[in-house]
């Protein structure tokens, strides 16, 4: 088995980090959405506020979601999935070359998807149909405390707008009508 990569946790972690520069204690829900995607030269691609979907013939390094779900699709050739504060769906047929990361979020893995690496869910489950394969480790580590899960509270209070990403309102998705 090969070892974990660090660069989808690291790539994750700096998108997070300016979070972490103030906290007021306080959720405002009139805050606006923070939504932001990067495609890096190597192949990397990472969203915040909006989810990632990986369709059949994208080939991709690593893909990373902050506030956001991972999707991988039959099809698409990925090496790395980390998502933070959202799930990784791994879809029938769908093959990730390395580690699947879900932290404050669950992992799904459906008929025939393959992991070939760890399937790691901090703060969640890993849930795998029968005829899912994973070839190393299947970790969940949830701490519940007076009936709150305090890895998915953690990451919860340490993402905040701070960001120098497109600021999209709730308000305008509901101008759709």
């Amino acid at each position: 088995m090969r070892p974990m990569s660090l660069a989808p946790l690291a790539l994750a972690t700096l998108v997070a980090v300016p979070a972490f520069a103030e906290d007021s204690g306080k959720k405002n829900d009139s805050i606006p959405r923070v939504i932001c995607a990067v495609q890096a030269k190597d192949g990397t691609r990472a969203v915040q506020g909006t989810d990632l979907v990986l369709e059949a013939g994208e080939t991709v390094k690593d893909a990373v979601a902050v506030e956001g779900n991972v999707i991988v699709r039959k099809g698409a050739v990925v090496e790395d999935v980390v998502a933070i504060q959202g799930k990784v769906i791994i879809e029938a047929g769908a093959v990730v070359k390395g580690n699947v990361i879900s932290m404050g979020g669950d992992i799904r893995l459906r008929k025939n998807a393959h992991v070939q690496g760890n399937a790691v869910a901090l703060g969640g489950s890993v849930n795998a149909d029968e005829e899912a394969t994973i070839g190393g480790d299947k970790v969940n580590f949830s701490l519940v405390f007076n009936g709150k899960e305090l890895v998915r509270n953690f990451i919860e209070n340490a993402l905040d707008e701070s960001s120098g990403c497109t600021i999209a309102s709730d308000e305008d998705e509901g101008d759709k009508t």
